[in-house]
C-alpha cells in the first residue's frame, strides 16, 4: 500500500513539473513576442547582383505582409543599369526580409536579366488592386550611354493575390513627346495623383508632372508643381528625381534625391510644396550605412513613420565631385562600387520639420 501511494506521489511531483515547464515555457514565448527587438541594418541585398535599390514599400492586404518592390540593378556586370527587372523582397515584421522573385511584366520575365529596363516602381493599392507606375525603357545595351534613352512612365495592375506574377500592361502616361523617371502615386480627396520627373524635347530643364484620376483610366493634367519643389532659387540646387509624397502628422511630405541626401518638403495640400531642408546627406555608423541615403520610400504604421532608402556603401561619390581629368563617374568606378543596399531608419518630426537620425536604434513588435 506504502508503494503505490508513493508512486502516486512521484507521478503528482512529475505531472506538477510538466506543467510548470510548459507555462514557463509559454511566458517566455509571450515575452519574445511582445519584447522590442533592434532593426538589422541593412534590412535586404539582393541574392543575385547585390543592385537592390530604389524601394518602393506597401503593405499587402491579402498576403497580410509588407512587400519592397526594387530596382534590381546588375552591379556584377558592366552592363549595371539596363535589362534591370523589378524585384520583391516581403516581411511579416519590417525586421525580417524574404527574396520573393522578380515581377513577371504581360507573363514575361521573372528572371534576373530582364527583356528591356524597369526602374523605380512606384505603387499603390485600390479596389482588390495593385496599381504599378514604373520607368520602363525598350534599351537592353549602352548604345545611347550607361542608362539608355527615353523613357516612359507605364502603368501595369494586378490582382491583390498575385503581387509578383500578375502584372498586366495598363497604358503608357504620356508620348513619346515626353523622357520621364521616377514615379510617386498618393491617394488625396477622392482623387488619385501621380507625379513623374520629366522633359519635354528641346525643354531646357526637367519639370514635376503632375496626373490625376478617379477609376485609373481616364488621366487629366494638373499642372506642374508649384512653389519650391523644383525650383532651385528655393534649394540652391538644379538636380532632383526620385519624388516621394506621403501624409504624416497632419501634413503632406515630399522627398526627393538630388544626390546629395533627401531634399524635404511640407504641403498642407499635397499641392503647394514649402522646403525645409536636407536629411540623411551624411553617412551613418551601422553596418552598410556609411553614405548619403538615396531614393526613398515610407510606411506608416500605428503613428511612426520608417523610410527605406538604398545605399551604395562603396561608390566615390568624390571622384565624381572632382573636375577635369580626376573625374571618374560611376560606370567608370570598378564593379564593386555599384553595389547597393536596403536601409530602414524612423521618421521624426521636430519643432514642425521632418528629421531621422540614421544611428538611432529602432525597436519593433
Amino acid at each position: 500500500m506504502s508503494i503505490k501511494i508513493e508512486k502516486m506521489t512521484n507521478y503528482k511531483v512529475l505531472l506538477i513539473l510538466i506543467l510548470l515547464l510548459m507555462f514557463y515555457q509559454k511566458g517566455e514565448c509571450q515575452v519574445r513576442r511582445t519584447n522590442p527587438v533592434a532593426m538589422p541594418a541593412p534590412i535586404f541585398i539582393d541574392p543575385n547582383y547585390q543592385g537592390s535599390c530604389d524601394p518602393e514599400i506597401i503593405w499587402n492586404e491579402y498576403e497580410q505582409q509588407w512587400f519592397i518592390y526594387y530596382t534590381a540593378r546588375r552591379p556584377m556586370l558592366e552592363n549595371t543599369w539596363l535589362q534591370t527587372p523589378i524585384g520583391v523582397a516581403v516581411s511579416k515584421d519590417m525586421l525580417n526580409w524574404e527574396f520573393k522573385g522578380y515581377c513577371k511584366f504581360d507573363g514575361v520575365g521573372g528572371e534576373k536579366d530582364a527583356s528591356s529596363t524597369f526602374w523605380a516602381p512606384a505603387i499603390i493599392s485600390a479596389n482588390d488592386t495593385l496599381h504599378m507606375f514604373v520607368t520602363w525603357k525598350p534599351d537592353t545595351i549602352p548604345t545611347q550611354g550607361a542608362w539608355g534613352g527615353r523613357g516612359w512612365i507605364v502603368h501595369y495592375k494586378t490582382p491583390l493575390n498575385n503581387p509578383v506574377d500578375g502584372w498586366q500592361k495598363v497604358t503608357a502616361l504620356h508620348d513619346s513627346t515626353l523622357n520621364t523617371i521616377d514615379a510617386t502615386v498618393y491617394r488625396n480627396n477622392g482623387l488619385f495623383h501621380v507625379w513623374f520627373k520629366g522633359k519635354e524635347k528641346g525643354a531646357k530643364k526637367n519639370e514635376l508632372y503632375h496626373l490625376t484620376t478617379t477609376d485609373f483610366t481616364n488621366w487629366q493634367e494638373a499642372g506642374f508643381s508649384k512653389s519650391d519643389v523644383f525650383n532651385a532659387e528655393a534649394t540652391g540646387s538644379n538636380f532632383e528625381e526620385a519624388p516621394y509624397i506621403f501624409q504624416w502628422k497632419g501634413k503632406y511630405w515630399l522627398i526627393t534625391d538630388p544626390h546629395d541626401g533627401f531634399f524635404v518638403y511640407s504641403s498642407v495640400d499635397a499641392e503647394n510644396w514649402k522646403f525645409q531642408g536636407t536629411i540623411l546627406k551624411e553617412g551613418g555608423s551601422r553596418n552598410l550605412d556609411n553614405s548619403m541615403a538615396r531614393h526613398c520610400s515610407v510606411a506608416v504604421k500605428d503613428d511612426r513613420a520608417f523610410i527605406f532608402y538604398h545605399v551604395e556603401p562603396w561608390r566615390r561619390y568624390d571622384l565624381e565631385q572632382k573636375n577635369g581629368e580626376e573625374r571618374v563617374r560611376i560606370f567608370d568606378q570598378p564593379l564593386k562600387n555599384r553595389e547597393s543596399v536596403l536601409q530602414m531608419a524612423e521618421l521624426e518630426v521636430l519643432d514642425g520639420k521632418l528629421f531621422c537620425n540614421r544611428n538611432k536604434v529602432v525597436e519593433l513588435r
